[in-house]
């Protein structure tokens, strides 16, 4: 990669992001492309997001599996890592403004339910898709969603079940938001396999999703901007 010009790098660095390469070769990309007088900014919010949203395009039309995304997040993390490192306080405040407009959406697996295969498809597709994904795990009590929803300021809750004696955790989460008087500052999302739309509704959720492609199809058309 040696000698090579700023734009071929850049080239080089979206096919990278885009062909799900190792993290380790994203990043020596990445070191190269720093060294260079490149904004880091722009191959951040221009070639870094169009290559994961081509990622995230691919997965939905059923060309990527979950490997590709899974590889392809470790690789946007490795070289976000490496292109942040030297920025100026000028660069950082350019980033923090950009995330603070992306969409925020705290998302996990509801209290007594430990599995997250599908919970982590959906978090890596909205990211790939642009969005501020604050992801809670599994296991996660209703208060800790509301609370950190109140301290991101987030605009969706995405509340995951797999058991169907878990699932009532998601009506749980809805009913603490009313009690504190703050339901309607969220958009809150239930999915997983003992859900349906019926089941959404019933529990006053603002929407149910079957699957990853789905969650942000819904998100996108609650949130069109």
């Amino acid at each position: 990669m040696f000698h090579m010009s700023a734009e071929t790098l850049t080239k080089k660095f979206r096919e990278a992001i885009i062909n799900c390469e190792e993290a380790s070769v994203v990043k020596d990309i990445a070191q190269e492309l720093a060294k260079t007088k490149v904004n880091p900014i722009d191959v951040i919010q221009n070639d870094l997001v169009l290559a994961m949203k081509e990622v995230g395009d691919r997965f939905e039309r059923g060309e990527y599996f979950l490997t590709h995304l899974m590889l392809a997040g470790e690789a946007m993390e490795a070289a976000t890592d490496v292109l942040t490192r030297n920025l100026k306080e000028e660069g950082r405040k350019t980033l923090e403004n950009a995330a603070r407009k992306a969409r925020k959406v705290v998302i996990g697996t509801v209290k007594g339910d430990i599995h997250d295969i599908g919970k982590n498809m959906v978090a890596l597709l909205l990211r790939a898709n642009s969005y501020n994904v604050f992801d809670l795990g599994k296991d996660v009590n209703p208060k800790n969603f509301v609370d950190e929803a109140e301290k991101v300021k987030a605009d969706v809750i995405a509340l995951s079940a797999l058991l169907t004696v878990t699932r009532p955790f998601q009506a749980d989460v809805i009913n603490l938001l009313k009690e504190r008087g703050i339901r309607e500052r969220f958009k809150v999302l239930v999915g997983g396999g003992p859900t349906t739309a019926d089941w959404a509704e019933s529990i006053g959720a603002d929407g149910w999703a079957a699957d990853a492609s789905e969650t942000v199809k819904l998100i996108k058309r609650l949130f069109p901007d």
